[in-house]
């Protein structure tokens, strides 16, 4: 009878730490998982994760919750290269200063010309190899690159790009 309202009064506590948390959803069943931790009756404790566990699959079924790994992560990024996008912390730009995510900043990206074409004022519109990313120069650029090119994009000071092919240099910016 003891273990039994062991395990009831540790279940309504994960319960109230899981609904006192003032967060989304994800942040919600994350915390009763981890308030199952500090369960010491392992009956109770294997209820609580019972209950928490069920609580992540229907959170995860119900897309609330979306469970994401590194590469998903890094990939993101690397299609959002060239955007101006607020930092959230879906993809480690959060205010915590993670380590991981200063390493895994993407601050140039290098692959392949896979089109480009002359536009106005001696511009040129540039497609890269296995991206949907479409790039522009800003300065005329009077050697446009040919498909299968090397190309180099870093990202420059105050929002600015640089497209460097066969060792030239050019201001840009991504448009797609």
């Amino acid at each position: 009878m003891r273990t039994m309202r062991l395990a009831i009064l540790s279940l309504l506590s994960c319960c109230a730490a899981a609904g006192d948390a003032q967060t989304g959803p994800g942040e919600r069943v994350l915390q009763g998982l981890r308030s199952c931790r500090a369960i010491t009756a392992a009956e109770a404790r294997l209820a609580c994760f019972d209950k928490a566990t069920a609580a992540l699959e229907a959170a995860v079924d119900a897309k609330d919750v979306r469970i994401v790994d590194r590469q998903e992560i890094r990939k993101a990024r690397r299609s959002l290269f060239g955007f101006t996008i607020p930092k959230v912390a879906l993809f480690g730009g959060g205010d915590d200063g993670d380590q991981d995510d200063k390493e895994d900043a993407f601050t140039e990206i290098n692959t392949t010309v896979a089109s480009a074409r002359a536009v106005e004022n001696g511009r040129v519109e540039i497609r890269l190899v296995g991206e949907d990313a479409v790039w522009r120069t800003t300065d005329p650029m009077a050697w446009p690159p040919k498909s299968g090119a090397k190309i180099r994009i870093r990202k420059g000071t105050l929002g600015n790009y640089f497209i460097a092919v066969d060792g030239r240099s050019v201001r840009g910016m991504r448009v797609r």
